[in-house]
């Protein structure tokens, strides 16, 4: 009688034990959260995104090297091949940096002044006249729309172009130009218009500002190679 009462008392406490080892790893296994605010998962969420987009070029640029190296060593004893994909880069290279004429499909951009009919000589006039920072606005949005060249009134934009007010003309990489403004970008045709044409891009403001506002898809769109030569006089190179 006495083995069958230990007996049941052992099997009470591996029942015991049994539940609490399952309770403890159901707590654990639950972890501990942590609650974000809108703001902060807006910025994490933007954060991931981010990285996911290095990680993405990265492996992109692994990929080119990668074949590169593949190529220089086997090349041949003149050493061809390397200068060959020298050249290569140089050329598209100079073809960002807008220091060759560049022609593809894109769109093209007229912006003008308002018709002077609608002009009351009210504070309100001013924003029926196009004026450096629209001109800004326009580009930005090119840009990231996917823009792979920029003009404006065949003045090449760079990265160290300056679009500045200047009297009733705008300045441009030192070049004084008046309206209207054309501006010329190469990218994907119908994506740049669609983009340009959305209703939260700039381009329908200025429509409501009643700035006349013009644009066309080309399949032959050509933007010149920049006009003007840089030089680093204070900046060198670390080492």
């Amino acid at each position: 009688m006495r083995n069958n009462e230990a007996n049941i008392f052992v099997f009470a406490a591996c029942i015991i034990i049994g539940v609490l080892i399952s309770m403890n790893i159901s707590i654990s296994a639950k972890g501990s959260y942590t609650f974000l605010s809108s703001v902060q998962y807006q910025d994490a969420y933007a954060y991931k995104i981010k990285l996911q987009n290095e990680i993405s070029a990265l492996r992109d640029q692994y990929s080119v090297d990668e074949e590169k190296l593949s190529e220089y060593q086997k090349d041949d004893a003149n050493g061809e091949t390397v200068k060959t994909e020298i050249n290569k880069e140089l050329a598209a290279n100079n073809m960002i940096l807008g220091k060759v004429a560049s022609v593809g499909q894109g769109v093209v951009i007229t912006l003008n002044d308002a018709d002077s009919s609608l002009f009351n000589n009210t504070f309100e006039d001013q924003f029926k006249l196009v004026h450096n920072t629209d001109i800004i606005q326009v580009l930005n949005d090119l840009k990231n729309g996917g823009a792979e060249a920029i003009s404006i009134n065949d003045l090449r934009i760079v990265g160290s172009t300056e679009v500045y007010c200047s009297g009733p003309f705008l300045q441009i990489n030192k070049v004084k130009i008046a309206a209207p403004f054309t501006i010329k970008a190469i990218g994907n045709s119908q994506v740049l218009y669609d983009y340009m044409m959305s209703d939260e891009n700039y381009l329908k403001s200025l429509m409501l500002r009643k700035v006349r506002v013009n644009i066309n898809k080309n399949d032959a769109v050509q933007v010149p190679a920049v006009n003007m030569s840089e030089s680093a006089e204070f900046a060198k190179e670390q080492k």
